[in-house]
């Protein structure tokens, strides 16, 4: 299996708890999987399933862990690189609010 990396821009749906303070969000995703289309099935459920919905794909790659390594800006990534390893999934939801 191989990690995937994803950037999507996503809003809140109707019935998420989000909804009233947050206008959208960048969506940073790292998936466990055997294939692109695979991982991003996986990834598109996960974000639906925590009460958004994906508007685009921004970026789309397979991931290494050297990516990450030794760039402390990178320190919260290589975290969730790692989760995915052993979780399967993990995401990162960088959100703005309407007063942004």
């Amino acid at each position: 299996m191989e990690i995937y990396y994803f950037m999507f821009e996503g809003i809140p749906s109707s019935d998420s708890p989000d909804k009233d303070e947050c206008a959208g969000a960048f969506i940073n995703c790292w998936v466990d999987s055997t294939d692109m289309n695979s991982a991003l099935i996986k990834a598109n459920n996960y974000i639906n399933d925590e009460g958004w919905i994906v508007l685009s794909i921004e970026e789309q790659c397979m991931a290494n862990r050297n990516d990450y390594e030794g760039d402390s800006e990178l320190e919260e990534s290589l975290e969730c690189f790692d989760e995915a390893l052993t979780e399967g999934i993990s995401a990162i939801f960088h959100i703005w609010t309407y007063d942004d």
